[in-house]
């Protein structure tokens, strides 16, 4: 558990960055069987301007052809994640073959959609060979849950643009 505890940290400097980048505070780390980080990846929705660029996709995609040679081998890749995978992002893990979920804060209230979609029993067999760990360390989610308080401060944030927005701004 203490190597989850890594990678759930190396996941939240992702987030801090991209907080940094005026963008939703997620961040994604891909490891192989061996614990070597494959890659990383982080929300980058606000400073690309692409509404698919999650964490979760970014990092999936910086694996590149590792996703693609893990498949053919039947290698087992983790996918470490700061907020629970929205329904975009859990279609990308499906895809991309991860065995292993593990995030640290559940999402709910918002587009949190990996257990909506487990609970709604769609993709079930898929579904049934990831095995899924949700909120294992308190102090990180309290970590991750302050960066999406800051997210709320933040000029980008869907709420701020709105009342700028109505302001004329």
């Amino acid at each position: 558990m203490s190597k989850d505890r890594f990678f759930l940290e190396v996941a939240l400097e992702e987030a801090e960055i991209a907080l940094n980048d005026h963008t939703y505070p997620v961040g994604a780390v891909i490891v192989d069987q061996e614990r070597n980080i494959i890659a990383k990846g982080r929300n980058r929705v606000h400073s690309h301007q692409d509404a698919t660029a999650h964490a979760e996709i970014d990092a999936i995609r910086n694996a590149g052809s590792s996703i693609f040679n893990a498949k053919i081998e039947g290698e087992k890749f983790t996918i470490y994640t700061t907020v629970e995978p929205c329904l975009m992002c859990t279609g990308g893990i499906l895809f991309a073959k991860m065995r292993r979920v593990v995030w640290l804060l559940n999402d709910g209230e918002g587009f949190g959609g990996y257990k909506k979609i487990n609970g709604a029993g769609i993709f079930e067999r898929k579904l049934n060979e990831v095995d899924v760990s949700d909120e294992p360390y308190a102090d990180l989610k309290i970590k991750q849950h302050d960066l999406m308080r800051q997210w709320e401060e933040n000029p980008n944030h869907v709420g701020n643009l709105r009342s700028t927005f109505k302001k004329g701004g």
